[in-house]
């Protein structure tokens, strides 16, 4: 099997010919082709050669295009601050008040913000890679985009103040006619990602955590909206014939919402270091796929080669080995400066599971 094979064979509950591995590398990939970490972010040829490179120096299945979480935000208006060494901050939230959310549209994946970076990294890794590699894009998920836009500490504020009735009913219409519109644009995204060849469709809701917001706020304002953006990547690629599975990634000690998480709709959910496997399994069920969940600091960073090795092997027997629905990946971003022969160590702890 080729990398792509043994991916969609996981994933569609096949035993491939071992587990995939699938380290979440985005930006740590910049020094392989010398280029900085801005340089990465704002050009998707960057993106493609260093991804192709660690493809070539690692072995592993799977090559992403996300660096930062701000590119869709961006399209919005949401000025930040692109540092040469280091991911975008933002300058300032850009919603002063939740009334003003009504005046925003919907943005063109095309052309607005940073989102056509991406979109020519993945053109450019497809052409690169000739279908041997599965491809991962990128989407930060409706949750997460509502409080970049509105500022994290006022729209974390907002849902514990309509949590215990200190805000209005039409408060909490304003909040959800919002949170619709961050659904349709990470959709549109995604769906602008499908017609470019990716094979694993990414969302990234982070803020949506257990570790942030209790599970009925989840239940409330981010899982019918990881629904949305789910259902329409999937009708987009049937409608085109194609084979496109879904991925969850929210950071965290997530076990009191993974349960609810496994009902979005995604095919494949990432687990961070902090979640046992086992127990991530028995939440999500027999039938949703995992990813992860090595630590990347403590393991993949800092680790010895023979460290991620037995780490890797250890996850591999959690999650049921190639029987399991499971490919073995990092339970976050991979820092810079992580060593390639750790990473390496992922495939050796594969391959030597056959």
């Amino acid at each position: 099997m080729n990398s792509l094979e043994r991916v969609l064979s996981a994933l569609s509950g096949t035993p491939p010919d071992r587990v995939p591995v699938g380290p979440f590398v985005g930006a740590a990939a910049a020094p392989l082709v010398n280029a900085s970490l801005r340089e990465y972010y704002t050009d998707g040829s960057v993106i493609a050669r260093a991804q192709h490179a660690l493809w070539q120096a690692v072995g592993h299945d799977i090559l992403v295009t996300a660096a930062d979480t701000y590119y869709i935000a961006e399209a919005f208006g949401l000025k930040t601050t692109y540092h040469e060494h280091a991911l975008p901050t933002v300058v300032e939230p850009l919603l002063p008040t939740l009334e003003e959310a009504d005046a925003l549209r919907l943005p063109d994946p095309e052309t607005d913000g940073r989102m056509p970076v991406y979109l020519r990294a993945l053109e450019e890794l497809r052409d690169r890679t000739d279908g041997q590699v599965a491809l991962r894009g990128t989407g930060t998920g409706p949750f997460s985009l509502a409080a970049y836009l509105l500022g994290e500490q006022s729209f974390l504020t907002l849902l514990a103040d309509l949590a215990g009735g200190e805000r209005s009913d039409e408060d909490r219409r304003l909040l959800h006619r919002l949170l619709e519109l961050m659904a349709d644009t990470t959709a549109a995204f995604l769906r602008a990602q499908v017609d470019r060849g990716v094979h694993l469709a990414y969302m990234g809701d982070s803020l949506a955590s257990a570790e942030m917001i209790s599970p009925t706020m989840y239940r409330e304002f981010a899982l019918p909206y990881h629904q949305k953006v789910f259902a329409a990547v999937k009708a987009h690629a049937a409608a085109r014939g194609r084979t496109v599975f879904t991925l969850l990634h929210i950071c965290g000690a997530n076990q009191p919402s993974l349960a609810a998480c496994a009902e979005t709709g995604a095919d494949l959910i990432e687990i961070d270091h902090k979640v046992p496997l086992a127990e991530a399994r028995k939440l999500a069920g027999p039938e949703v796929s995992l990813i992860g969940n090595l630590d990347p600091v403590q393991t993949l960073l800092l680790g010895t080669p023979e460290d991620v090795f037995v780490k890797a092997r250890q996850a591999i027997r959690e999650a049921g080995g190639a029987e399991g629905r499971f490919i073995l990946g990092s339970g976050c971003f991979v820092p810079p400066g992580t060593p390639l022969v750790n990473l390496r160590q992922m495939v050796a702890a594969a391959n030597a599971q056959r």
